[in-house]
């Protein structure tokens, strides 16, 4: 599997804390592994979102990452709140 990272999502990152950029960057490496595996599903809190392939991954009890997952290529868009998420769903 492929990732990409929008500029945005960078910029998202840059902005959190050491502990919060290392927890994001665990959910990016477990996500491979957890896409088709639906009991790794749940412990990486992948779920999906809309239905043209947007999924969240929950990152700690404040941090979601928006995934858009297609052909074989995970692009992680946001990093934000769960009002963030909403925003960005509605923006599409």
């Amino acid at each position: 599997m492929r990732i990409e990272l929008t500029e945005r999502f960078q910029q998202d990152v840059e902005a959190l804390g050491e502990l919060e950029r290392s927890a994001v960057f665990d959910a990016m490496l477990g996500l491979p592994k957890a896409l088709g595996r639906p009991h790794l599903h749940s412990g990486l809190g992948l779920r999906k979102v809309h239905a043209s392939g947007i999924w969240e991954v929950r990152v700690g009890l404040g941090l979601r990452l928006v995934i858009a997952i297609a052909s074989r290529t995970a692009t992680f868009v946001r990093a934000g709140t769960h009002d963030d998420v909403r925003r960005y769903l509605r923006s599409r």
